[in-house]
């Protein structure tokens, strides 16, 4: 797991930074043969960071660290402290957990979603990703209700109060009437407000952020629809 990775990482990092703080208070002693030792320490924390480095990222390298631990200077000491140790923390940080968000994120998707979008959304056309859901939610409601309807009318007649064709929740109940009318709004809602302007238009606004968030609300829609219940009377 890349978690585990960071890990040993920030580990590394932290045995660094003690390091380097301790040669700063040799070098304001003036003891500067006390600091060629402390040089040999952290060379040897900075070549097993690197080894573990290289095994998951390949595109950064360490090359200031490294710089630095080289010339072994007062002010090499203060930029391993201000500039080097942070940086690579934030760089791993984010690489450990980009990763286990990739990973989170399509673990959150249904598996109609994943069909229709991910690809689109991994290959960066958001736009087709997120269009591309709500039409597989609403082919999920034509399907399971073997209705041949759409938008407004499609969801008006399978969720209906009075004769529905799927039942989201107990509508016998209060709660399930407000859950069978609230779930319909969305429905209607997520057509209106998501599928039409992305089918009339190729200009979006859409983020990796923002397009993830849409399939993750359009697989919570088909997640309703398969736990809903079909109306014996079909």
């Amino acid at each position: 797991m890349k978690i585990s990775w960071y890990k040993k990482v920030r580990e590394i990092l932290r045995s660094i930074q003690k390091k380097a703080y301790h040669a700063l208070e040799l070098y304001s002693s003036g003891d500067h043969e006390s600091v060629k030792a402390v040089k040999e320490y952290i060379q040897c924390d900075y070549d097993e960071l690197e080894k573990l480095w290289k095994v998951e990222i390949v595109t950064h390298d360490l090359s200031d660290l490294g710089r630095h631990i080289h010339f072994s200077e007062k002010n090499d000491y203060e930029n391993i402290l201000k500039c080097d140790v942070p940086k690579i923390d934030k760089m791993a940080e984010e690489h450990a957990l980009g990763q286990e968000r990739e990973f989170g994120f399509e673990n959150l998707l249904h598996p109609i979603i994943k069909r229709s979008s991910l690809q689109h959304y991994k290959d960066g056309h958001f736009r087709d990703a997120v269009l591309n859901s709500i039409i597989a939610v609403y082919d999920f409601i034509r399907s399971k209700s073997s209705s041949d309807e759409d938008g407004d009318k499609l969801i008006g007649k399978v969720f209906s109060l009075e004769a529905p064709k799927l039942i989201l929740s107990e509508i016998t109940s209060e709660s399930g009437k407000n859950d069978q009318k609230g779930f319909m709004q969305i429905f209607k809602g997520a057509y209106q407000g998501i599928r039409n302007p992305k089918a009339h238009s190729l200009s979006h606004d859409l983020t990796d952020i923002k397009a993830a968030q849409y399939l993750v609300f359009a697989s919570l829609l088909a997640r309703r629809i398969d736990e809903a219940i079909i109306e014996d009377g079909l």
